[in-house]
């Protein structure tokens, strides 16, 4: 696991352009985190980093927003938040989202027995009003590298061995 303090938007923004640099498709990134811990902020700000170049909205009403990067890339969000298990899930259109390009997926508890497994599960816990934690969970090598870019982009960022939490 990696642990990293973000104490602002801008170390946001970084976190986001860290991932665009290492996440390579297909790949399913599930975000976890209490409201407004900055799910939807940092979707937005890794998009952005992608080159999606239009208005990127948080999925909670519409459940799943497409996006298409300059260079071609599929790029899914998805929002569970108002979906219930059962039957809301099981109608879900998966295969349009799952094992293409990147997608995004936040409140993926509501989707268990139908995601397969993340990989890279981002959960971000409030600090202060305006600090964030993140814990980053994902293959050894995709970690190893985060905290790499993450420290060059100046993020206070250490890998964690500790059972997740």
């Amino acid at each position: 696991m990696v642990r990293a303090d973000l104490s602002s938007a801008a170390q946001t923004r970084s976190l986001g352009l860290s991932l665009a640099k290492l996440l390579h498709q297909p790949a399913l990134i599930t975000l976890r985190g209490e409201l407004g811990s900055g799910k939807t902020s940092l979707v937005r700000e890794t998009l952005r980093a992608l080159g999606v170049d239009e208005v990127i909205a948080s999925p909670s009403y519409t459940i799943a927003q497409s996006y298409q990067t300059r260079d071609g890339l599929l790029v899914n969000h998805l929002d569970l938040y108002r979906i219930n298990e059962g039957i809301d899930v099981d109608l879900l259109a998966w295969d349009d989202y799952l094992g293409h390009g990147l997608t995004f997926v936040e409140w993926p508890e509501a989707g268990t027995g139908q995601l397969p497994p993340a990989t890279l599960d981002i959960e971000l816990k409030h600090v202060t009003p305006t600090s964030r934690e993140a814990r980053l969970r994902g293959v050894p090598e995709i970690e190893r590298e985060l905290v790499k870019t993450m420290r060059a982009a100046g993020i206070s960022a250490r890998r964690s061995h500790e059972a997740p939490v």
